[in-house]
């Protein structure tokens, strides 16, 4: 009879944390896909990308934000759930029925754990391998548009090579206004001119400049300065994907290749701390369904009143305020003024003594 009783509460509250688990995960990852979403509709009407090369390119991008919209979403769902049953009495009554805390609790609980378990391997490897194979349809993808990154008014990343125009024509493939900034044999190299017309040939990036000057100069000796005018210079780029992974972001790598580069830089003697910030961030992440879950349901708790619009605007506080914790303990641990693991978890064992605060005044006392 209590075992019936136990397993068909757990029922009960997973098909009530179901529904706001799901509106969470689609509304928070639709909020961190927006900007990718415009970029995704702009290759698709103004670049003449096909639409099955932008359906892929969206979904190799969609698992990069899961890792956040979950824990996000978990936090949204217990806080909705146990309001509720909090502000229609539901808990007192299960109380009276003679079930404990532990034993009405357990189930959401057992979705943090669920959550965690599949975020470990889900960070340590899916996700950089999505990333990854993001970045390599990208490519493909410039290989047959020479401009699809450059924005006019922005500088461009490209390989070892920063671009930037004042204005780009997509249809003759020209850009106006241009400056190229990049480093050659240790020296920095500064490029301007008029126009240029760029083309990709033999999986390069080449870019024809037209009337201008280039500069070069070593930072050590600023003073010397070498200034060169043309009619006409060509710049190539490789847009293959890069050889040695050291030249890979650090979201492209598994964290066991981010544990080999670690145990390459402390060999060397040489900085890890932006590596080790990446490593401790996944597993910090992966974690976070836990510290938030005990924190929704304890402020669930406590809200008696207020119905949906408080939770979510809780729950909106709550994100804004461990996220927060999150980005400055990953700002300390790559300048190395922190550890990366006290930094890195700066933002869960906040939120877990704060859950376990409202739980003991809420329930235990």
């Amino acid at each position: 009879m209590w075992y019936n009783s136990v397993m068909l509460l757990a029922r009960y509250l997973s098909f009530q944390l179901v529904g706001p688990f799901l509106f969470g995960l689609s509304f928070f990852s639709g909020v961190l896909l927006l900007d990718k979403f415009f970029d995704i509709v702009d290759l698709l009407i103004n670049r003449g990308v096909s639409l099955a090369m932008s359906v892929r390119v969206f979904l190799l991008f969609f698992p990069s934000v899961l890792s956040l919209s979950i824990p996000m979403s978990l936090l949204l769902a217990c806080l909705l759930v146990f309001g509720r049953l909090s502000e229609d009495h539901e808990l007192t009554a299960l109380r009276a029925s003679g079930l404990s805390f532990a034993q009405i609790l357990w189930p959401p609980l057992a979705w943090a754990v669920c959550l965690f378990a599949f975020l470990i391997p889900f960070n340590a490897t899916w996700s950089p391998r999505s990333v990854s194979a993001f970045r390599g349809l990208y490519h493909e993808i410039a290989k047959q548009d020479p401009l699809v990154k450059i924005e006019p008014g922005q500088f461009t990343p490209l390989r070892d090579v920063r671009i930037y125009a004042r204005r780009v024509d997509r249809v003759r493939d020209t850009l106006s206004d241009v400056w190229v900034y990049r480093r050659i044999n240790g020296r920095s190299q500064r490029v301007y001119a008029r126009t240029g017309v760029a083309r990709t040939d033999g999986g390069a990036f080449t870019l024809n400049l037209s009337e201008g000057q280039i500069e070069r100069f070593s930072p050590d000796r600023p003073q010397d300065v070498v200034h060169i005018r043309f009619k006409q210079y060509t710049l190539q780029v490789p847009l293959g994907e890069p050889v040695d992974p050291r030249s890979r972001s650090w979201r492209e790598l598994t964290s066991r290749e981010l544990s080999e580069e670690i145990l390459r830089r402390r060999r060397e003697n040489g900085p890890a701390g932006e590596v080790l910030a990446e490593y401790h961030l996944r597993i910090a992440v992966a974690f976070a369904p836990l510290a938030l879950a005990l924190l929704g349901i304890s402020l669930g708790i406590t809200m008696e009143r207020g119905g949906r619009g408080v939770g979510f605007g809780a729950a909106t506080g709550v994100l804004f305020g461990y996220y927060l914790l999150l980005t400055l303990g990953l700002s300390l641990a790559d300048r190395e003024a922190m550890p990366a693991f006290p930094a890195l978890w700066m933002a869960n064992a906040v939120t877990l003594l704060a859950g376990g605060i409202l739980y003991y005044r809420r329930v235990l006392r």
